[in-house]
């Protein structure tokens, strides 16, 4: 079969032969041969031509002042030493030295061992991945081309994707860390937001460390959990420091999750979380070691989940970067059945090309001795250990075929543990008005009836109507807003607190219009531009087996402030005496509001969200709730409406101190 790639994909592979000599034994895990398998079924199977320059990018290595944007001088020099062949007549004292720098800088573990010319091939490959980065920004580093169309905005560097190594250690077969050398490179040279999103099965915890304070950089890895997994770190929890609050995002995934509950925590975690950010550019690295037959790890996905994180990836990379991608390896230790398709299929995908319905017979017969000289290697090893022999055999399709894959038989709470994983994630880590805009599957809130009854099912009669006087002229506020209204009005410049730009800001506020059980007061010129909103929504899982608790959120465009406006459409939306049935809470978080368009400190801020609430009954309370708890400058306030039922006050005081298990919400 041949393919033809769509000029429209812009898309372009970079890969070097000499990257193959990042080898370190052939008894290690990670075998430079999967590579080699790899280019062999995208050119047998025409889906790559070699010989085609629009599909190429050529790489450069990384010069020791692009590697020092994130590794110590130290650690390059003793990276530099170790690459040399050990002399066979060095002295005592040398080779105690050379032991000494092994141990001190992570050599010395059997993971990652010294490898001569270690420090020209892991430079090689950072070196590709800072280019690959470059040409998709648009930067010089990147190469020259004859027009901007013929400038690639998706590259594929399947020999990148080394995410454990640190500033100053080398880890989990990982010296230098591409991906974080090619961000930081691109922090320098223009002001871009980068978004990395890391698939691997172990947790991408080197480039998390390398921009853990930094606001300019998501990393988001859904991996493994880190109980039984190397390299034990990437807990929900672990969500940055400083400025950087928020912006890395972890997703520990139990051991045998299956394709099902794995796609529902992309789906549910990626859309709202790339909405808030607003990236310019997405650099993912696609580690196949989920797959169920690798040797590694304990994930249990077909090609079908990861198939679905490419797929979801490319899509988010046009509706939010303007088709700026790049796309790593990793990891991936089924040499020959799982990483040469699974990685095909990221270049299919980059490059809009399907890929067929069955592997090359002439690819099978090259490689599936291969993989037969390996399992019986493996099946000797098992049989040692007491283990039974899988019987497993070498693919013949792209894709495997589901009667292939057994349900596991903890299937149901493997899958529930991971959904109470992603709801925490989204209490901690989205606004309230993200989660309503991306809702997560739920029962219909007990109030929707109410609400539908105060407006008459929204469909059938107008919304409250109220203007007001600003010193900039009238304003508009109106409750309930039905997804006819949003849509016809535009969101103003200014108004970009939780989606960074206007018009994603205008898409949430639509996005919750059409919630049936979500209220809606907006704000707004005379001639259609929104300038305020309050969202009046059903509480997250936090509050899971509590009645009748809603959250309140209130936003005013910056240009708009000092107008009066958000006390008076506060008091607007609040003023139905039907909320008297509710509890109403607010929480001021700090690092998800428009702390810069404000122009104040945190704490100020603090202060101020207390006093507008304050005005409309609400008081403040003390709280184990995990995003107050974790920062001093954030705030939880409570309006405790006069006819809800003591029991359920009861039970509200008592979530507010007694925090549930914080992995079972």
């Amino acid at each position: 079969m041949s393919n033809t790639i769509k000029q429209s994909a812009r898309a372009r592979i970079l890969f070097d032969s000499g990257e193959l000599q990042y080898d370190f034994g052939s008894h290690h895990p990670l075998q430079p041969s999967r590579l080699v398998a790899l280019m062999d079924l995208m050119q047998t199977s025409g889906l790559w031509q070699p010989d085609n320059e629009q599909t190429l990018l050529t790489g450069h290595p990384a010069s020791i002042e692009d590697l020092s944007l994130i590794h110590t001088p130290e650690y390059i020099s003793a990276v530099q030493k170790l690459s040399e062949v050990e002399k066979p007549d060095a002295s005592e004292e040398e080779q105690k030295e050379r032991a000494r720098l092994a141990l001190q800088y992570g050599f010395g573990d059997g993971d990652t061992p010294p490898l001569p010319g270690m420090h020209q091939v892991t430079a090689q490959i950072a070196g590709g991945t800072l280019v690959a980065l470059s040409a998709v920004m648009g930067l010089p580093e990147g190469g020259t081309f004859a027009s901007e169309e013929e400038r690639p905005l998706h590259v594929f560097h399947p020999a990148g994707g080394l995410h454990h190594a640190w500033a100053e250690r080398a880890s989990g077969f990982c010296v230098y860390n591409d991906a974080a050398v090619a961000i930081a490179h691109v922090l320098q040279a223009c002001e871009a937001k980068v978004l990395y999103i890391d698939f691997d099965a172990h947790h991408g915890d080197g480039v998390q460390r390398s921009f853990y304070d930094d606001p300019r950089v998501m990393t988001i890895s859904i991996h493994e959990t880190g109980r039984y997994l190397f390299p034990g770190t990437g807990d929900a929890l672990e969500m940055g420091k400083g400025s950087g609050r928020g912006y890395s995002v972890n997703v520990p995934l139990e051991p045998f999750t299956e394709d099902d509950s794995y796609i529902e925590a992309i789906n549910l975690l990626l859309t709202p979380l790339i909405t808030s950010f607003a990236p310019d550019v997405i650099i993912s690295q696609h580690g196949c070691d989920t797959h169920r037959w690798d040797p590694l790890t304990h994930l249990s996905l077909t090609t079908r989940g990861i198939m679905a994180q490419i797929k979801a990836t490319h899509q988010l990379v046009h509706e939010y970067c303007k088709g700026r991608w790049v796309a790593l390896g990793g990891g991936g230790y089924d040499l020959y059945r799982v990483v040469p398709r699974a990685w095909s299929m990221v270049w299919a995908e980059m490059s809009e090309q399907m890929v067929p319905e069955k592997l090359p017979e002439a690819w099978i017969a090259r490689w599936q001795p291969a993989w037969e000289a390996i399992e019986k290697e493996e099946a000797m090893a098992q049989q040692i250990m007491g283990k039974e022999d899988t019987n497993e055999t070498f693919p013949t399709t792209f894709f495997d075929q589901p009667g292939d894959f057994p349900a596991q038989p903890r299937r149901w709470s493997i899958s529930s543990t991971n959904r109470h994983t992603v709801a925490l994630l989204r209490h901690l880590l989205l606004s309230s008005q993200l989660r309503q805009a991306f809702p997560a599957p739920r029962h219909r809130s007990p109030m929707a009836g109410l609400f539908d009854l105060l407006h008459m099912n929204r469909s059938s009669a107008p919304s409250r109507i109220k203007t007001i006087e600003t010193k900039r002229g009238p304003i508009l506020m109106r409750d309930f807003c039905p997804p006819s209204l949003v849509e016809r009005l535009h969101a103003d410049d200014g108004l970009r607190a939780f989606a960074r730009l206007p018009e994603r800001e205008h898409q949430l506020l639509l996005g919750i219009s059409k919630s049936p059980d979500c209220a809606l007061a907006l704000a707004h010129t005379p001639d259609g531009v929104i300038v305020g909103e309050v969202t009046i929504a059903p509480a997250d899982e936090w509050w899971d087996g509590i009645e009748n608790v809603y959250e309140v959120a209130v936003e005013v465009s910056s240009a708009w402030r000092d107008q009066g406006i958000a006390h008076r459409l506060l008091e607007f939306a609040l003023e139905l005496d039907a909320l008297e049935d509710m509890i109403l809470f607010a929480m001021g978080l700090s690092w998800h509001w428009d702390m810069e368009g404000l122009g104040i400190s945190p704490y100020r801020y603090r202060e101020l969200i207390a006093h507008l609430f304050a005005t409309q009954g609400f008081a403040e309370y003390p709280t184990t709730e995990p995003n107050v708890s974790m920062e001093p400058a954030n705030v939880f306030l409570a309006r405790i409406g006069k006819r809800v039922d003591q029991r359920v006050v009861n039970q509200f005081m008592n979530r507010l101190l007694i925090a549930p298990n914080m992995m079972r919400m």
